[in-house]
């Protein structure tokens, strides 16, 4: 005769998991999402309500009527995931050994602005200004481990990093001279990020000769941009930045080939100014422009937006879908949301049907480790990107003495171990963005951290699946170009 415990574990032996579905509307409009077979279906209202009580818990999906039909075409069945873990960690060794993609050096800690959101600015624990310079040797040490282990990599990347770059523009050239006499016949890629303040025409000219693309930072029109972003006593630098950019245009009128602007949406952006923070294209109307949201990671500081800014830019992605549907032309749509019809297409990619889930699977977000953006800082400690907090020993993977320690980096790209039974269970599992970052405690890898941002995650998955749902029903052609 069975112990109660051995009864219940048969039972939960033989009782299979419920699917992984997520139940949405668009309007008066029914789908479910299978994530099982990574599908969208649409669905009568009946079907729905049942997915909705299954996604919930309040059922199990095991022999419903209501799931027979969909059943027998593949759908609505249960998962077999059995361990979760990223594919190509058994690969690790040998993509570190010879297929790094990017390298990015911290030039300098220092920098001479202090804008509000910045990470260097004390309100996070990942680093603050310091005067800091990475030295050639370190840089050397490197470059020379990145090419040495790149060689079955197309395309080599090379950022420049700050701080504030440009501070060290003499280094910057002997690196770049340094990497084209190393690496002869190599296709090597060279980037910078800066403030805009020191990028005169003559630094401009200078950088530009070892065809480097650059990226400037400008928030918006003069108040937006000059509320966040400014020199130690105060001042703003918009001025400063726009005098460089517009002496670079008349000197050099290719110069929007290799410049693009990236502008931050700061949280204390005055609620009379979040009109104008759309109006990038009446400044800067021939430049690439891309918008990004302060970090949240790091920092017990909360990132409140206001009302208005939320609206504007709900208003601003409503005619982004618009301008995807034909209805209007791509000029009436701000340059600062543009950039959104590529992730919306890449999302549209990835939802492809597949006979069902892997055994063997990693939720989306982890990069491979230490060969997608490998990041060394100014002091020669290599970590996965520049993303990461720079005083938590976890996420450091190694060093230019020692080189990569492909334990650690494997323990990044797996950090959804650190959740494991959760991430079985998710619709969302092979659409997660949540990486390393969110689960880093500073000390240890920490499951209740990662979690805190599952649901996040779920309404930004949700969000897409909307959003492609709404395109398809009013016609819109994913297959034609919308550049």
């Amino acid at each position: 005769m069975l112990s109660e415990f051995s009864r219940k574990h048969v039972l939960e032996k033989e009782f299979s998991m419920p699917p992984l579905i997520h139940a949405f509307k668009v309007h008066d409009k029914a789908y479910v999402f299978d994530a099982n077979v990574n599908a969208i279906l649409p669905v009568d209202d009946n079907t729905w309500h049942y997915a909705r009580l299954v996604e919930d818990g309040e059922e199990s999906g095991e022999d419903s009527a209501v799931f027979r039909r969909f059943n027998a075409q593949g759908y609505f069945l249960s998962p077999d995931i059995h361990e979760i873990k990223h594919p190509d960690t058994d690969l690790l060794e040998y993509h570190l050994s010879r297929k790094i993609q990017m390298l990015t050096l911290q030039v300098t800690q220092n920098c001479n602005l202090r804008c509000d959101y910045c990470i260097y600015s004390g309100k996070y624990e990942t680093r603050q200004h310091d005067k800091k310079n990475m030295s050639f040797e370190t840089a050397k040490k490197a470059i020379d481990y990145v090419l040495m282990h790149s060689i079955e990599s197309e395309n080599l990347s090379i950022g420049f990093y700050g701080g504030e770059p440009l501070l060290e523009i003499g280094f910057l050239e002997c690196c770049i001279a340094y990497i084209l006499a190393k690496g002869k016949n190599r296709k090597i890629l060279f980037s910078v990020t800066t403030n805009g303040t020191l990028l005169t025409s003559e630094v401009y000219e200078r950088l530009t000769r070892s065809n480097i693309s650059i990226s400037i930072s400008l928030d918006g029109p003069k108040p937006i941009h000059d509320s966040a972003r400014k020199y130690h006593d105060g001042r703003g630098s918009f001025d400063d930045i726009m005098s460089n950019i517009l002496c670079i245009q008349e000197k050099y009128p290719d110069a929007k080939e290799k410049l693009r602007i990236i502008a931050v949406a700061s949280p204390n952006i005055d609620c009379a100014c979040v009109n104008n923070l759309y109006t990038m294209d009446e400044i800067l109307p021939d430049y690439d422009i891309t918008m990004n949201f302060v970090s949240e990671q790091y920092t017990d500081t909360p990132i409140v937006y206001s009302e208005e800014l939320s609206s504007r830019h709900k208003q601003e992605r409503a005619k982004l879908l618009l301008y995807m549907l034909g209805r209007i032309e791509k000029d009436k749509v701000s340059r600062m949301v543009i950039g959104n019809v590529s992730s919306i297409l890449r999302k549209y990619e990835l939802l492809r049907h597949a006979k069902k889930l892997p055994q063997v699977l990693h939720p989306g977000g982890p990069c491979l480790a230490g060969v997608a953006r490998l990041f060394v800082s100014a002091d020669g400690f290599y970590y996965p990107c520049e993303r990461v907090s720079e005083t938590s020993d976890v996420v450091k993977i190694g060093d230019v003495e020692k080189g990569l320690d492909v334990s650690k980096a494997k323990a990044i790209m797996n950090i959804g171990k650190t959740t494991e039974e959760e991430c079985k269970k998710c619709w969302a599992v092979m659409h997660c963005t949540l990486c390393v970052v969110t689960a880093d405690n500073q000390f240890e890898y920490s499951g209740s951290k990662r979690l805190a941002g599952c649901s996040d995650v779920k309404q930004m998955v949700e969000d897409y699946l909307m959003t492609i749902c709404f395109l398809k029903t009013h016609g819109c052609d994913f297959d034609v170009s919308h550049n």
